[in-house]
């Protein structure tokens, strides 16, 4: 007999406890969750066969077309879309140098990279398809004078961290790299909303600029874009999958390139405004749940309140509850209790306050985080 019953997920007969997200749209977490019409696009795809490199061609020119890049290629994600970018600033379209890689046979090959991003999967990511690390700033800032001081005749391109680094700091240091005739690497991974980033970024001169597929876009999470300069895109496209070079085990399947070319899609479509208004109402639905808890006061923080990085920012909105001495519990309590819980919440926290996010909540999800919260304090 199946030890499957009709009421069971996957997650039950496995032992996964799903959970309310109200971190974001962390890769550990899951990404996002993809809506109805790109679960629709994937399960198409995988009805039949295609050549793959015919469907990845035409699937980022149609991504191109909506975002006005010159040219789009999918990935397996950003990291690889930043892995890719570094393999291509090495190549280009030659089949020569792709085939050697990561042995770069005397061309240039380092990368001006800011310290100002933890994620080191991303310096290693250059690192290994042939890259010399040249780091500058410190973990809390960096100049386009630290840029420029930095770059030499083995430079091969400028990194840049949106996000972690001031959206308004970008000119210049595009500026400073094309001085030099070098091109400027973006990494935006998380920088979705505003839909505008997916024009305005490569707008400003930046040669290549990699988002996730599985963040704010909500598509598959093993996807991301590389958009930019058409023969920078093209050489990311030779270097990666399912071509014979370094990129080839960052396999991106058809129903991954359906899934991402319909949430593009899907995203270019929708009413950003009512998304957010969506967005404020879910934190202030949780923040009414605490208004009259002595010892807690709850902030709104908008999305993107503080670019440069200071209030928020995140492209999601955020309520911050903060907890003094004289609330009834502390805020590690309070999201030990949510964790516990049934269904769990997953928020984020410091030792005085409870951060919850609303872009990954769904429809309903604020009302129990509410109501929990009613309940432990």
């Amino acid at each position: 007999m199946s030890s499957r019953t009709k009421s069971q997920t996957l997650y039950d007969r496995l032992g996964v406890r799903p959970f309310i997200n109200a971190r974001g749209t962390i890769t550990t977490l899951g990404g996002s969750i993809m809506p109805p019409t790109v679960v629709e696009a994937m399960i198409e795809a995988g009805k039949h066969y295609v050549s793959l490199n015919d469907f990845l061609e035409k699937a980022g020119t149609r991504i191109a077309e909506l975002t006005g890049a010159e040219g789009a290629f999918i990935t397996s994600g950003a990291a690889a879309g930043m892995l890719l970018a570094g393999a291509a600033c090495l190549t280009g379209p030659d089949p020569q140098a792709i085939e050697r890689l990561p042995e770069v046979d005397g061309r240039p090959n380092e990368f001006v990279i800011s310290l100002v991003d933890q994620h080191y999967y991303i310096h290693q990511g250059f690192r290994v398809c042939g890259g010399v690390l040249v780091r500058v700033g410190t973990q809390q800032a960096v100049s386009a004078e630290d840029y420029e001081e930095a770059i030499g005749e083995r430079t091969a391109a400028l990194v840049f961290f949106l996000g972690k680094q001031p959206r308004e700091q970008l000119p210049s240091i595009i500026e400073v790299a094309h001085r030099h005739d070098v091109p400027v690497v973006v990494d935006a991974a998380a920088q979705l909303p505003p839909r505008a980033n997916l024009s305005e970024i490569t707008a400003t001169g930046a040669d290549l600029v990699v988002f996730s597929g599985g963040k704010g876009l909500r598509g598959p999470q093993s996807t991301g874009l590389v958009l930019g300069r058409r023969d920078l895109v093209r050489a990311c496209s030779l270097n990666g999958n399912p071509n014979s070079a370094i990129g080839r085990g960052m396999k991106v399947g058809k129903e991954e390139i359906a899934g991402i070319v319909a949430a593009v899609e899907l995203f270019m479509e929708r009413d950003e405004e009512a998304v957010l208004r969506e967005w404020e109402a879910r934190c202030h639905t949780i923040a009414d749940a605490v208004s009259d808890v002595q010892g807690l006061t709850a902030e709104y923080l908008p999305a993107y309140s503080n670019p440069g990085g200071g209030a928020n920012a995140s492209a999601s909105p955020l309520l911050r509850i903060d907890f003094s001495q004289g609330s009834p519990v502390d805020a590690p309590q309070v999201q030990q209790a949510l964790e516990q819980g049934n269904p769990p919440i997953v928020a984020d926290s410091s030792s005085t306050s409870l951060i919850f996010g609303s872009m990954t909540l769904q429809d309903g999800e604020a009302e129990i985080i509410a109501s929990r919260l009613r309940e432990i304090l």
